[in-house]
């Protein structure tokens, strides 16, 4: 089949799933065309030669994710789909695509819509459609990460739901999976080393305050800084991450479901520091605290690192008892294509 896959340049948690997926798809004898944005998914993807599109980028102030900053500064989306609609929609009828494949990016929801054609959406979001507000959540911000989702998935004929919990039993049209793994992931061999892994997705000041106070070691992946300071080596991504991951006694780390789904997989107790205003990062954080495989806090404390890292025994052996199938989400993909070939929605577009 011919699939046109979208893929949201916000972050590189979809880029590194899609990477998995395309080379997957491929071996099984489809073509795949993919669309993104965005500086480090357009490099990322150079080996698919993807298209170039406009995207949601999220924006942030002193006190979280801002909304009015992220809906400004998102405007220029509209007149480049206004100038580059024709081009785009030839480009794509060229490729005669047979479905689409939507990773968080909703101009592929649209052009599967106006051109017809059946559409996936495949994302850890599509889980907000199919719950209710947690306890203690906030209202609006629940209700504006749903509403966001609905303009990235709205009429998908199929919805692959990644998903730690697994709330709801599978439906017709909704297939709740285990988030895919890596190759590369899959193959580490995990090691229990003398340091703590950091990720941050921005400086968070007060939080690398207390790890210089501890008598612990960091190793910390920030912007691609690089500094020896005290006890925090920081690290630019490069060839060190992978085995940096696999190596650590623990993780503390924003909250974005790749990482989580990869500390699962390691056997890695994760200490969560959410985004402010970002609903997804909190719900993720809440999974952690819930599920006991971790705990979070969005302005941590000293004593509350440091109780975390005094109970990893307790989390490392309920991790030892958890399972993630890295294979389930793309074999659930496989087999919604083959339904699709087989079904008169696989009808080429007139």
């Amino acid at each position: 089949m011919n699939i046109v896959y979208g893929v949201s340049g916000e972050g590189l948690g979809h880029v590194f799933e899609a990477k998995e997926i395309i080379v997957r798809l491929r071996s099984e004898g489809h073509r795949v065309k993919v669309l993104t944005y965005g500086q480090r998914a357009l490099a990322s993807l150079r080996e698919f030669e993807p298209t170039r599109i406009e995207g949601i980028h999220l924006y942030f102030d002193s006190r979280g994710m801002s909304l009015a900053q992220t809906v400004v500064r998102n405007l220029p989306c509209i007149p480049f789909f206004l100038r580059n609609w024709g081009a785009l929609r030839r480009e794509i009828l060229a490729f005669g695509p047979d479905v689409f494949l939507t990773a968080y990016e909703p101009f592929t929801m649209v052009a599967s819509h106006v051109l017809g054609r059946p559409l996936i959406s495949m994302d850890n979001q599509n889980e907000l459609l199919h719950i209710d507000p947690p306890v203690g959540t906030n209202l609006l911000s629940f209700l504006l990460a749903r509403a966001a989702t609905l303009a990235c998935t709205q009429g998908a004929t199929f919805y692959v739901v990644k998903s730690f919990a697994k709330p709801c039993r599978d439906t017709e049209r909704v297939r709740f999976v285990s988030p895919i793994i890596q190759q590369e992931i899959r193959r580490l061999r995990p090691q229990k080393g003398d340091y703590v892994f950091a990720y941050l997705t921005k400086p968070n000041p007060p939080l690398e305050a207390i790890m210089r106070e501890m008598d612990e070691r960091f190793i910390v992946y920030c912007n691609n800084r690089v500094e020896e300071l005290g006890n925090i080596s920081y690290r630019a991504q490069g060839g060190s991450y992978l085995s940096d991951l696999a190596g650590c006694k623990a993780i503390i780390a924003t909250t974005g479901f790749s990482l989580i789904a990869d500390s699962l997989f390691l056997g890695k107790p994760y200490f969560g520091v959410p985004l402010k205003g970002q609903f997804e990062q909190t719900h993720n954080a809440r999974f952690l605290a819930q599920s006991g495989l971790g705990e979070y806090a969005e302005d941590p404390t000293r004593g509350q690192i440091e109780s975390f890292l005094g109970r990893l025994p307790v989390f490392e052996a309920r991790l030892a008892g958890h399972r993630i199938d890295p294979a389930e989400q793309e074999e659930t993909l496989l087999g919604l294509l083959r339904e699709l070939r087989g079904s008169e929605a696989g009808a080429p577009v007139v």
